[in-house]
């Protein structure tokens, strides 16, 4: 009987798992239904992120802590390494969310689960397994500080070019408080453009798919890409590969860096140099064998947004170059170096402004106007026009071709009383009052006022106060722009315009005005795109909070310290007291940010601007920035089969600016790899594209960056000169000395020594 019964229990047992089963089924499928009902009314967010969340995971935990610390000072230490180089890299985000993960998880199975207490709190060195939400948060942190802060700019022109040095503290202040006003007007601003599902911020949509392909499914693990390797292993052997392979260019053949052959053909005519030269002239058909010059966003960033920015490098340089060159327009050969910023007497000598400032640094009029007037270089100007039509051509490309469709968001958003589902799922966490925000701001203005004040940086604390008004008030427009078309204009130049306007003769005020200003602006709209991240992820508010401001101070102190141990290292390069033979360290963007300040702020837009004087032209990029979209708008309704949203003037106009300091590397191989990822391997081969195409950009990406750091500390002396080994001169990096009668100045073998050209020069 016993055995009788067995199976009937049996089946019983199995009839009432089945219906449970399937009354479970039952149970889930109207949850899902009526989330369905309440998703995102954004198709693209619908598709990637999850409307699911655990409130209990641990965020802020000793990982974060200690993750979040490495990767941002390695960050910012790689990108202000790049800032003074002639070439420029990338410290990948994708880089950082593949090391961390393999770290954290590694962490999380050999520490302790001891506590320690750390800033007042009782915090476990293991809190349980490696987590979506920390790992999206050390992502965070560091996405917020691993970068060149605008405001080095500031304190490496005071100090390499006046030869004053703004102390320790003063440039903490200054560093800090540029990167933080941004955050509390961000926290300020959330409301509007964070919690409506309509600011989408796109590029937020990436990382939400790559941290949850990590952490929510075994895809990850079981891809295998070429000869069954896993994802990981192909990066780390790209990396590996990139890192050796990048010391031929960087540091034993510079010579591939700048392989400018057709300037081969006649190596010491002037008009050869000047058009073919990548190094001081328009770099016409050069080529780079250097992954920096060309950089992985080029793999998939959109193809029509890299044929507007390449179209208009050759547009400006390669055609408007030559015509100006040639013809001698505004002195440009007189001048005789074609892209610079510093400024010119009339016959072509450098003007040194220093002999026009007074002990404080500002413009002693007198004595200007006694001496020869400045003179810019020609493609100068000029680029301060491309700015003005960057950015009109913006907000008339967005008024023409998206603007119905903003305003019918914009008052979606701010109209509607429903609110977005992701909204809704954080309710569930302590928001961070506005009151901390504001009290944040407040702070960070009162310490930003006092940096202006006490470490002669010649801006009054009204016109601090003013740039950060002018800051908040364009910040939300442009804010809109940038979370519904993934584009918006920056305000450098406008910002330097007014101060211009309103505090003529002082340089320094100026370059401060602005970075205050842009950077009010530019840091609110990057950390508001981190705090959507952060909202998608379901990270609580007050976890962002701490991440945020954290990797802020960490970046700031590691910017510092780099740029310090840099131009200590490297002043005479940076100042062109002594050019650098191989053409690796420049002091350009440095340089076009000082020749911008004493354009705008010495010597005043008044002076050099106005409609009599010699550059009034600049003020026409204002009217051809806003009309040029317009007929573009008029054509896409005269032959509307074609897509003529993507002809966009801004971006073209910004590619028409891109090489001020005169570096024009990377144009053909930049314009070869897109086409080649982006047009052919995308639409022929578009399963290998989607397999390959991130992890390969991010394995370049990071290789090159670790041998130019590697280069840099050891190799260079950035640690200690007694640490820099020197290749021995040959071909591919070899450079006449001062005092020779060789005949080669530069290390691409284009350029005549000591300006003794055998023709070209006639005027």
């Amino acid at each position: 009987m016993a055995d009788e019964a067995a199976p009937c229990q049996k089946a019983t047992y199995l009839t009432e798992k089945r219906s449970a089963d399937f009354n479970e089924k039952i149970h889930a499928d109207d949850i899902a239904l009526e989330e369905e009902q309440e998703n995102s009314p954004i198709e693209a967010v619908r598709l990637v992120v999850p409307i699911t969340d655990d409130p209990t995971l641990p965020v802020v935990t000793f990982r974060f802590w200690l993750l979040s610390f490495l990767f941002t000072a390695l960050g910012a230490t790689i990108q202000q390494y790049y800032f003074f180089r002639s070439t420029s890299g990338a410290f990948s985000i994708f880089f950082v969310n593949l090391v961390t993960f393999s770290l954290g998880k590694g962490l999380a199975r050999i520490m302790p689960t001891a506590k320690i207490t750390l800033f007042g709190q009782d915090l476990s060195l293991n809190p349980g397994p490696f987590n979506i939400k920390e790992h999206a948060l050390i992502g965070i942190a560091v996405s917020t500080g691993a970068s060149a802060a605008y405001a080095i700019d500031i304190l490496s022109a005071t100090d390499i070019f006046l030869d004053y040095r703004i102390n320790f503290l003063g440039s903490m202040i200054i560093i800090i408080t540029t990167q933080c006003c941004g955050y509390g007007m961000a926290g300020l601003l959330r409301k509007y453009l964070v919690y409506p599902a309509e600011m989408v911020w796109w590029s937020n949509l990436v990382q939400v798919v790559f941290y949850n392909t990590l952490h929510n499914t075994d895809q990850f693990q079981k891809i295998r890409l070429i000869r069954g390797w896993s994802s990981m292993k192909f990066f780390w052997i790209v990396v590996s590969i990139t890192f050796i392979y990048q010391f031929i260019p960087q540091w034993v053949a510079p010579v591939l860096i700048y392989f400018d052959w057709i300037c081969w053909i006649k190596p010491f005519d002037m008009n050869f140099w000047a058009l073919f030269s990548s190094m001081s002239g328009a770099g016409i058909g050069s080529l780079s064998f250097d992954w920096t010059s060309i950089g992985g966003a080029t793999m998939w960033l959109p193809l029509s947004a890299q044929l507007c920015s390449l179209s208009g490098i050759i547009f400006n340089y390669w055609i408007i170059f030559p015509i100006l060159w040639m013809n001698n327009v505004l002195g440009m050969k007189t001048i005789g170096r074609p892209l610079t910023s510093r400024l010119f007497t009339d016959d072509g000598v450098f003007f040194d402004i220093n002999k026009s400032l007074t002990d404080k640094y500002e413009l002693d009029e007198e004595k200007y106007d006694k001496g020869p007037p400045a003179n810019m270089a020609p493609m100068y100007a000029l680029g301060f026009m491309t700015s003005f039509i960057a950015l009109a051509g913006c907000c008339s490309h967005v008024f023409f071709f998206h603007g119905k469709e903003i305003w019918a968001q914009w008052k979606t958003a701010f109209g509607s009383e429903k609110e977005d589902i992701h909204t809704k799922m954080m309710k569930v966490y302590p928001e961070v009052p506005q009151l901390w925000y504001g009290v944040f701001y407040v702070i960070m203005a009162i310490l930003a006022c006092i940096g202006c004040e006490f470490y002669g940086t010649q801006l009054p604390w009204w016109g601090l106060l003013l740039a950060l008004a002018l800051g908040f008030v364009l910040t939300l427009p442009i804010g809109v722009m940038n979370a519904v078309t993934g584009y918006g204009p920056g305000l450098n130049v406008i910002t330097e315009l007014v101060i211009g306007y309103i505090l003529p003769g002082k340089p320094i005020a100026n370059m401060t005005f602005k970075c205050y200003g842009y950077m009010a602006m530019y840091m609110c709209n990057a950390l508001m795109s981190d705090l959507k991240l952060g909202h998608y992820m379901k990270i609580p508010p007050r976890s962002m909070f701490v991440g945020q401001f954290w990797g802020t101070i960490v970046g700031a102190f590691f910017n510092y310290i780099t740029m310090i141990l840099i131009i200590d290292s490297q002043r005479d390069a940076l100042s062109k007291k002594k050019p650098d033979p191989n053409g690796l360290w420049t002091g350009q963007r440095v340089e076009t940010f000082w020749g911008s300040g004493l354009i705008y702020g010495a010597l005043g837009p008044a002076r050099m601007f106005s409609f009599h004087a010699k550059y009034w032209f600049v003020y026409i990029g204002f009217l051809i920035g806003f009309i040029a979209p317009g007929l573009i708008w008029l054509l896409s309704k005269k032959f509307p089969k074609y897509d003529w949203a993507k002809v966009n003037i801004a971006i073209f106009a910004g590619g028409m600016g891109a090489f001020p300091n005169g570096y024009s590397v990377g144009v053909l191989p930049s314009l070869f790899v897109a086409l080649t990822s982006q047009w052919y391997i995308a639409t022929y081969k578009k399963e290998f594209w989607k397999k390959y195409v991130f992890i390969l950009s991010a394995a370049l990406d990071t290789g090159a960056a670790f041998t130019g750091l590697v280069i840099f500390l050891f190799l260079g002396g950035g640690i200690s000169p007694k640490l820099a080994v020197k290749i021995p001169s040959w071909w591919g990096n070899h450079v006449t000395e001062e005092g020779t009668n060789a005949p080669f100045y530069q290390v691409n073998r284009c350029g005549a020594f000591k300006q003794q050209w055998q023709s070209g020069t006639e005027l």
